[in-house]
């Protein structure tokens, strides 16, 4: 296929002389965090907290990162595209991996050269930012969101609304725990998952007043992990102008009441889970009207109901190879790829991807072929695969055989035969077992053992998780796995933890539920032994989840009990060895920690110093008559003082900013301080960017002063040195 990529590339140089200044200046400083790192100037847990919440993971493997990129609701171009392979290609090993949150995740990176990959994703508007850590991760969506003949309306500018609302916003950095938000346009389907969510939004169109007016059914408090708990209704309609405040009123009760001392029990739905619904719904209404709403914030939906229209497509999109409609694998790979799409002449295609990976080298070929095929339209989904959108009909054959040329035309799409696989033990420090190895071992298990019942079974999905985080959202399928471990005669065994039941179904979406404990070796045949009962104990269409839940937990737990049998090493060492790892002992990762989030709060306390040294230079630089760095250095003192009884609580903010954000939302709106610091966080911002004079510069200082004494009490009463 011929090449119509731009070849020109910009130095390093100009791309950053071209980025954003907020966005250079956050770059050059990570990169200077990195350098002090490796003079030991920063410790590693504050290195760990700073990496984090762009994105980068120390990987299973020492020396090396796994790099997470947020991509908002999986929404590429085919320039972003190429520039995911090219950094792929330079900075990483070569390939990307696809998430089920619509990220790209790459492998192998040197962390001293992670800042500059960062600054040619920035070049093409891509960032990594709160990738990770206690933020609001990437934010997703429906993939077929505004093309789908079963929109209510499209959702995906109110997911970028909601992204650009949050990215950087001082309210969700220093969260007790992670935030997930998904979106969905489907008033029939879930294709988000909106119940497994922190916050889920659904489209809604209601009448009032006579008017038809857009707003989103709502549900809190949902999530997976080791504790599975589905999101509570919060409303069935809330209007879109309320979007914004009532997500930032959430955010606020959440990291103001979160728990932040247990990290396995920091999550919001534990927080809905001990407030209960009636006493967080009211903790939620009290912010709201409190809540001290910027007009501005609304104007990220500005144009939002401008629809989607028919891109304009290439004029060389070729022909169709001759006969190629009339074969076979051509029609079958046609029946699972091909969605249509609500403008007709139009299909949205599936390009299959094994256990969501792709090679640089295939990510380049296939963004060339979405610039000819689809106008550049491709998007993530959250089964790993990537779809291209305004593919027309009559080029579905010619672009069947662009795709079979490179090696991405396989059947199956979003079916029984495709399975959704976490990293798992391969590269993530938390991973138990080889997801990506089981995964394969009942990939080619569908040609021949399982190939009887790919029909029968062709809705059903298979979901497998390394560990109990739920990467996979194995919890959500019907058929899960979850990596775990054994012992038999002292030697370690792969095992998986069985789940069967779950689906994403909006308002009635289901968690599987644990079954038994099975060595891995034996997971293949625990699927044919689920499907063979789906086969003989189905009742008419009854659907596969509602057989397994009519048969129940005790009948199916019988039917596996032959599968827990392990023999003996000298019987079969087969079964004291991972999937894909044959040649290599099984065993967990000892005396390494995950990092999900990272660490709370950094090794160095602390202490009061700052404050007092900051206000002495204050103080200094008034006398001289040096007004701006008096009033810096007098903004300085306070957020210092804030910081130490911030650390008490667990809370270590990364700028001055986010400190005096974070003890308004902990301390003032709580009750513990007065509330003559209500909005100290928004008048301390206005000030510092007012044009600085002699009085302002002493009532900076002033401020200063009251509030070190107002940070010493709250720190002493925290610590219980007050009476």
């Amino acid at each position: 296929m011929a090449k119509h990529r731009e070849t020109t590339k910009k130095s390093l140089d100009e791309i950053k002389e071209g980025l954003p200044l907020e966005v250079r200046e956050e770059l050059d400083l990570y990169e200077q965090q990195i350098r002090d790192f490796r003079l030991r100037r920063i410790g590693e847990i504050k290195m760990q907290k700073i990496r984090l919440q762009l994105g980068t993971y120390a990987q299973r493997q020492p020396g090396v990162q796994m790099q997470r990129i947020k991509i908002p609701y999986g929404d590429l171009d085919t320039a972003k595209l190429h520039r995911l392979a090219d950094v792929s290609e330079e900075y990483a090993d070569g390939f990307m991996h696809l998430t089920t949150r619509q990220d790209v995740q790459l492998y192998f990176l040197q962390l001293d050269r992670v800042p500059d990959m960062m600054r040619e994703l920035a070049d093409v508007g891509i960032t990594t930012r709160e990738a990770c850590g206690n933020t609001i991760r990437n934010v997703t969506a429906s993939p077929f969101s505004g093309a789908s003949p079963m929109d209510v309306f499209d959702v995906t500018p109110y997911a970028d609304a909601f992204t650009n609302f949050m990215l950087r916003n001082p309210i969700c950095q220093n969260m007790g725990r992670k935030f997930k938000v998904a979106f969905e346009s489907n008033e029939v389907k879930d294709d988000a998952g909106i119940r497994i969510h922190d916050l889920g939004f659904r489209a809604r169109i209601r009448k009032i007043d006579g008017e038809m007016k857009r707003g989103f059914q709502v549900y809190v408090g949902g999530g997976l992990g080791s504790s599975p708990m589905l999101g509570q209704l919060w409303t069935e309609f809330l209007p879109e102008e309320e979007l914004i405040p009532f997500s930032a009123a959430v955010v606020r009760v959440f990291d103001r009441y979160g728990e932040r001392k247990s990290r396995m029990k920091a999550r919001m739905k534990f927080l809905v889970k001990k407030l209960g619904m009636d006493e967080f719904r009211k903790r939620v209404e009290t912010e709201l009207t409190e809540l001290n709403v910027d007009p501005s914030w609304n104007d990220y939906l500005n144009h939002i109901h401008v629809k989607e229209s028919p891109p304009e497509h290439r004029r060389d999109i070729p022909s169709a190879p001759e006969g190629i409609e009339k074969d076979p694998a051509y029609q079958e790979w046609k029946r699972s790829a091909a969605v249509p799409q609500s403008n007709g002449g139009y299909s949205m295609v599936h390009v299959r991807l094994r256990n969501g990976d792709i090679s640089s080298a295939d990510t380049h070929k296939l963004a060339e072929i979405t610039d000819i095929f689809a106008a550049g339209h491709i998007r993530i989904t959250i089964h790993q695969n990537f779809l291209l959108r305004w593919v027309p009909n009559e080029a579905l054959a010619s672009l069947y055989a662009a795709l079979r040329e490179v090696g991405l035309a396989e059947a199956g799409a979003e079916t029984f035969a495709d399975i959704t696989a976490c990293p798992g033990a391969d590269t993530c420090r938390l991973g138990i077992t080889s997801a990506k190895g089981l995964a394969d071992r009942l990939n080619e298990g569908m040609k021949n053992g399982l190939g009887e019942f790919t029909e029968m079974a062709r809705n059903l999905k298979i979901k497998i998780s390394g560990c109990p985080n739920s990467c996979a959202q194995h919890i959500s399928s019907n058929i899960g796995f979850q990596g775990a471990a054994m012992t038999k005669d002292g030697r370690r065994v792969p095992s998986e933890m069985v789940y069967v039941g779950g689906s994403l179904l909006g308002d009635d979406t289901r968690l599987a539920e644990f079954i038994i404990k099975i060595p891995t070796r034996n997971a293949p045949d625990a699927v044919k032994k689920l499907l063979q009962l789906y086969r003989d104990e189905q009742q008419g269409d009854e659907e596969f989840d509602l057989v397994m839940e009519r048969l129940g937990k005790e009948r199916l737990k019988a039917e596996l009990e032959p599968l827990t049998h392990v023999p003996s090493f000298e019987e079969n060492p087969d079964f004291y060895t991972d999937w894909g790892h044959e040649n290599e002992k099984f065993d967990i990762l000892k005396g390494v920690k995950g990092e999900c989030a990272g660490a709370t709060v950094e090794e160095k306390e602390p202490t009061f110093d700052d404050a007092d040294k900051a206000i002495q230079q204050a103080e200094a630089h008034l006398i001289h008559r040096d007004y701006e760095v008096s009033i810096l250095e007098s903004y300085h003192a306070i957020s210092n003082a804030a910081h130490v009884p911030l650390y008490a609580k667990l809370v270590d903010p990364f700028t001055p900013a986010q400190t005096t954000w974070q003890f308004e939302n902990l301390f003032v709106r709580t009750g513990e301080v007065s509330p003559k610091w209500m909005d100290m966080h928004d008048r301390l911002e206005k000030i510092i960017q007012q044009e600085p004079t002699e009085a302002l510069a002493v009532e900076m200082l002033e401020t200063a002063h009251e509030f070190y004494e107002v940070c010493r009490e709250a720190d002493a009463e925290l610590k219980g040195e007050v009476a």
